[in-house]
């Protein structure tokens, strides 16, 4: 009859469903959307042979997909009572996320504070150079093209460095309660204004009952500006949709915001590491981002964790309800 015996919690919490309504069905009553599933099944029953799937995916009753690894095997010493065990890997998949976030803003604030120190002494010396050079009173055309052009790409370098150097500062930050939903709500106004051109439909779902973040104002901004800008890059023109949502999770970290598009998704050889510095995609893009936004997060005691494929991409942030 290939029926339920038994099933434990982590099953009902799977399939959303008690056990009173799960013993006794069959596996086709909860994963009727997913014959590949059940056709593994079947085959292990019918053939009397074990079957291991280390990357699975499977669609549950509420047509949620879920990615899993499968074991089936017979239970030694019956005659008709196999084992099947789901191992939910979206809950590992988080828990690696969360853990490159973590280890990219440690590692981005050592390596930055080198850099930033190594490479403002010579600059300075050059900045110096050529102004010296600008106060000779024979000068040639082109030399003062070059001059300039020395001045400015010094300039830039050090607006870079001074970046870095905020992105290391390990000074405790000022924090107040702060209205996540104001400061979303301003974050979409200005990349709105900002990417006006792509005419961008900004899609807005806030939660009125929603707690104040206990957080930096200034740096939950950036933090935002800094997701929504890459979606802004990311999506087509005319068709683009980005949607900022929040709520009220009950979990350890309740205050969630979710920031989705439908862009191109993330390339797979950037996702394993993509809050670290320099990581990038873009033509003329610094890769550092996604890093100060890890660093952010970070000082708040929050979690960023993102998933993506090609036509979505969602970037979930979560802190503390602060009481």
């Amino acid at each position: 009859k290939k029926t339920i015996a038994y099933c434990n919690s982590a099953f009902e919490e799977f399939i959303e469903l008690s056990r009173e309504k799960v013993l006794g069905k069959k596996i086709n009553d909860f994963f009727f959307h997913d014959s590949w599933f059940i056709n593994l099944v079947n085959k292990s029953i019918d053939n009397n042979k074990n079957i291991f799937h280390n990357n699975l995916e499977i669609i549950n009753t509420k047509k949620k997909s879920i990615q899993v690894s499968l074991s089936i095997f017979k239970i030694e010493e019956t005659e008709n009572f196999f084992s099947i065990i789901l191992n939910n890997l979206s809950e590992t998949n988080n828990l690696k996320k969360q853990f490159n976030f973590e280890k990219a803003a440690q590692s981005a604030s050592s390596l930055v504070a080198m850099l930033s120190h190594e490479i403002k002494n010579p600059l300075s010396g050059i900045k110096g150079a050529s102004q010296l050079i600008k106060k000779r009173k024979v000068l040639q055309e082109k030399d003062f093209f070059l001059i300039n052009l020395i001045d400015t790409e010094t300039n830039r370098i050090m607006e870079l460095l001074n970046t870095l150097e905020e992105f290391t500062d390990e000074r405790p930050i000022t924090k107040k309660y702060v209205n996540i939903n104001q400061t979303l709500r301003y974050v979409k106004n200005t990349s709105e204004a900002t990417f006006n051109k792509k005419r961008i439909l900004f899609v807005e779902n806030y939660d009125p009952s929603l707690p104040k973040v206990f957080g930096n104002k200034a740096q939950l901004i950036q933090l935002f500006l800094n997701i929504i800008k890459n979606s802004c890059e990311e999506v087509d023109s005319d068709n683009g949709v980005i949607k900022i949502t929040t709520k009220y999770e009950h979990s350890n970290l309740p205050l969630t915001i979710y920031i989705e598009d439908n862009g191109n998704g993330i390339p797979e050889h950037l996702k394993d590491n993509l809050f670290d510095t320099f990581v990038t995609n873009k033509i003329n893009g610094r890769g550092l981002g996604l890093s100060i936004s890890a660093k952010i997060v970070q000082s708040h005691f929050g979690s960023i964790i993102f998933d993506s494929y090609k036509g979505k991409t969602v970037f979930k942030v979560a802190f503390k309800h602060k009481g």
